[in-house]
Order: C-alpha cells, then structure tokens, then sequence
C-alpha cells in the first residue's frame, strides 16, 4: 500500500529521486517506473467565497445577517483560514520508505 504525507513544502528534488530510486532497488524496477510509486502532488481546497455563495446567520435576536458581516474573530473575514484558498504539498510513497 501507498501512504500519504502532508508537507510544509515541496520536497527537494534530489529527495524525491532518492526515494525513487531506494524503491526502484527494493522493488526490482526501474527508477522511471518507481516514478509511479513515489510522486508529489498539491491538494487544494477553496472555502466560502462571499462572490459565489452566501451564508446567512440567524442570531438570538432574529436578526440575520451574512457570514462576512459578522463580527467575529473566527470567522473574520480579511484574516480567516474560513474564506479562499487552502493548499498542502504531499508525497505518495510505498509504506517501507523512510521519508525523513
């Protein structure tokens, strides 16, 4: 089986073929095909774009108001994670490789 790391940031080319090539050695294959087994990628994900969407809040009073008119440190939106783009830099490697 393949495993999955989330990185900080990419990984260092020369790490990369490392890898590669410790898996093309234990799997008895070329490094060209350990490029099947071990390889990089970027997920990413996009949350609530006040452009697209509208979330509305319904408070105690009965007032309701959108989401980015809230006043409220978790979701304020000029600084939270709540609003754009979200990405992370993996590795899909076999499960007997040491990455670090």
């Amino acid at each position: 089986l393949l495993k999955i790391r989330f990185l900080k940031e990419p990984i260092a080319p020369s790490r990369l073929a490392e890898l590669r090539k410790e898996t093309a050695l234990r799997l008895g294959i070329t490094e060209e095909e350990a490029g099947y087994f071990v390889f990089t990628g970027k997920a990413s994900n996009t949350t609530y774009n006040p452009k697209d969407e509208r979330i509305h809040i319904l408070f105690k009073d009965g007032t309701v108001k959108d989401i980015s008119e809230v006043d409220n440190a978790l979701i304020n939106y000029g600084s939270s994670l709540a609003f754009g783009e979200i990405s992370k830099e993996y590795i899909c490697y076999p499960g007997h490789s040491k990455i670090y």
